[in-house]
C-alpha cells in the first residue's frame, strides 16, 4: 500500500503540468477541444479525411435570414438549429501484399455514401433555466456492415458473450445525442442534469481523462465528431473574484444504487495556464486521479493530461491483485495565419495491462466492448495533422496531411480485427496510418477530394496503399 501511495505522490507531482476545465454552463453542446483552441481547425478542408461520420456538431445557431425569424426557427427564447451533410466516397486498393491484380482491385472498389443530420432545440424560458436536446439522423447505409460484424463476433466469441447493445447503436438511424437541462442557484452554483458529453480533457487526438466518464473516445481521424456522453448530474461552484471553480459529478446507475459513480475536478487559473485536479470513484471499479493543463508559450498552444489509477476495472471485478496503471499525453498546436497553415501534434502513452492472450480475455472484451480502444492504444502513440487552408492563394484549394503510429500494439486474431474494422475502428487496429487529401471547392455547396491512404497492420510487413475519393454535395448548418 505504501508503494502505491508513493507512486501516486510521484504522479501528482510529476504531472502537474497537465490540466483543462469543463465547458461553460451555458456554452451549448460540449466539445472535446478546449475553447483556448480553434474549433474550426479543419474548417476549410474535407472532413472525409478524418472519417465517414459526415456530421459536424452544432453548438448553437443564431437566426440570420428572414426565414429564420419565423416561428419555426425562433419563438421567443426557443431556437432550433442543426446540420445536414450528404457525402459519398470511394476507396480503391493500389497496392497490397496479396495475389490480387490491379484489375481485381478496381472491381473491388468500395463506395461509402453517407447522409446524416443533427437537429438541436435550445429553449431558455428565463435567464436561470435552459433546456437543450440534440437528435441525430442517419440513413442506415451501415446496417449491412453491422449485421456482418455481429455475425462474425458471435461466430468467434459465442452468442452468450457478445454484447448486442453495440449493434443497436449502429443500426438505429434515429438516435439521441444529448438531452439535458441547465439551472442555477443565486448565480453561484450551476447545475446540468441529463445526457451530455463531459469535456474533462484537453487532448486533441487522444483524451484519457475524458474517456473516464464519456462512453466513447475521440476518433483521431475524425476529431470534429462529438463523442458520446453519459447521463449525469453536474454541479459547478464558482469562487468569488476568481476564475477558479469546482466541478462535481454524480453518474447514477440504471440498476443498483451501489453502482452509482462519483467524480470531481478543481480548476485553477494561474496566469495564462489553467490546471485541473480530478478524481473518480465507482464501486468495484478502479479509482482514478487526473491532472490536466492548457496554456501557451509564445504562439504555441500546449495541452496535456495524466491519469493514475489503482488497478484495472477487470482486476476489481474479478477481485485479483491490483496493479498501478499510468496514462499521460501532451500535445501542441501552432497556427500560421499567413499562409493559413495549422499544425497539431500529440503524444500519448497508455500503460494499461489488458491483454487478449486467452479465450477468457476475448470473452471479457466481448462483454465489455468499451475496453476495445483502451487496449488498442496500449504503449506509445503519436498523431500529427497538418492543414493547409489556402493553396496558391485561394481557399478553393485546401489540403490536409494526417499520420498516426503506435508502438506496443498487440497482434489481434483475424476475427477480432475484422469485427473492429466493420465498426469503423480501423485507425486503432493499424500500427500506422498515413493519409493526405487535396480538396477542391468549385462552389460553396460542392467539395471534391482525392488522396492516398496508407496503413501498416504491423511494422514487419508491407503496407496497404489505397486511393480515396470524396464528394460533399450540398448540406450545411442552419
Amino acid at each position: 500500500m505504501k508503494k502505491i501511495l508513493f507512486l501516486l505522490g510521484v504522479f501528482l507531482f510529476g504531472a502537474i503540468l497537465f490540466a483543462q476545465s469543463d465547458d461553460d454552463l451555458f456554452g451549448g453542446s460540449d466539445d472535446f477541444i478546449s475553447s483556448d483552441f480553434d474549433d474550426d481547425l479543419f474548417g476549410s478542408s474535407d472532413d472525409d479525411l478524418f472519417g465517414d461520420d459526415g456530421i459536424d456538431e452544432v453548438t448553437e445557431v443564431t437566426a440570420k435570414s428572414d426565414l429564420s425569424k419565423g416561428l419555426l426557427f425562433e419563438n421567443g427564447s426557443i431556437k432550433i438549429g442543426g446540420n445536414f451533410a450528404t457525402k459519398i466516397g470511394t476507396s480503391t486498393t493500389l497496392y497490397a501484399d496479396d495475389d490480387k491484380s490491379f484489375g481485381d482491385n478496381i472491381k473491388d472498389t468500395k463506395i461509402t455514401p453517407d447522409v446524416g443530420a443533427y437537429i438541436t432545440v435550445d429553449a431558455r424560458p428565463n435567464q436561470d433555466l435552459r433546456m437543450y436536446s440534440k437528435f441525430g439522423f442517419r440513413y442506415p447505409f451501415s446496417s449491412k456492415a453491422a449485421s456482418k460484424a455481429t455475425t462474425s463476433a458471435q461466430d468467434f466469441l459465442g452468442k452468450t458473450y457478445y454484447n448486442t447493445d453495440v449493434t443497436t447503436t449502429i443500426t438505429d438511424w434515429i438516435y439521441l445525442k444529448e438531452l439535458f437541462t441547465d439551472f442555477s442557484i443565486a448565480d453561484r452554483v450551476f447545475f446540468r442534469f441529463g445526457l451530455h458529453t463531459v469535456t474533462w480533457g484537453a487532448g486533441y487526438f487522444f483524451s484519457p481523462v475524458s474517456d473516464i466518464i464519456n462512453t466513447s473516445s475521440i476518433d483521431p481521424e475524425d476529431t470534429d465528431a462529438q463523442v458520446d456522453g453519459c447521463f449525469n448530474l453536474r454541479t459547478q461552484i464558482t469562487f468569488p473574484n476568481s476564475q477558479n471553480c469546482l466541478w462535481l459529478y454524480v453518474l447514477p446507475a440504471f440498476d443498483y444504487a451501489k453502482n452509482t459513480a462519483f467524480a470531481g475536478k478543481f480548476d485553477l487559473v494561474l496566469g495564462g495556464w489553467e490546471l485541473g485536479f480530478g478524481g473518480y470513484y465507482k464501486y468495484k471499479a478502479a479509482p482514478k486521479v487526473t491532472l490536466t493543463a492548457t496554456g501557451a508559450i509564445r504562439k504555441i498552444s500546449l495541452f496535456g493530461e495524466a491519469v493514475g489509477q489503482f488497478g484495472s476495472d477487470r482486476e476489481w471485478n474479478e477481485d485479483t491483485d491490483k496493479t498501478f496503471i499510468f496514462r499521460a499525453t501532451a500535445g501542441f498546436m501552432y497556427n500560421w495565419k499567413t499562409p493559413s497553415i495549422t499544425l497539431v501534434g500529440q503524444y500519448y502513452y497508455d500503460g494499461n495491462n489488458f491483454s487478449m492472450e486467452t479465450m477468457a480475455d476475448m470473452m471479457y472484451l466481448a462483454k465489455n466492448p468499451l475496453y476495445i480502444k483502451e487496449d488498442l492504444t496500449k504503449g506509445h502513440n503519436i498523431a500529427l495533422a497538418l492543414n493547409f487552408g489556402r493553396i496558391f492563394g485561394t481557399t478553393d484549394l485546401t489540403a490536409t496531411v494526417f499520420g498516426m503510429i503506435n508502438f506496443g500494439k498487440e497482434d489481434l486474431p483475424d476475427q477480432v480485427t475484422s469485427v473492429l474494422a466493420e465498426y469503423g475502428a480501423a485507425s486503432f487496429i493499424n500500427a500506422g496510418t498515413f493519409s493526405a487529401m487535396l480538396n477542391y471547392t468549385p462552389v460553396k455547396t460542392i467539395t471534391m477530394g482525392i488522396g492516398p491512404y496508407i496503413t501498416f497492420a504491423d511494422w514487419d510487413n508491407a503496407p496497404v496503399v489505397s486511393l480515396k475519393l470524396s464528394f460533399t454535395l450540398g448540406g450545411g448548418k442552419f
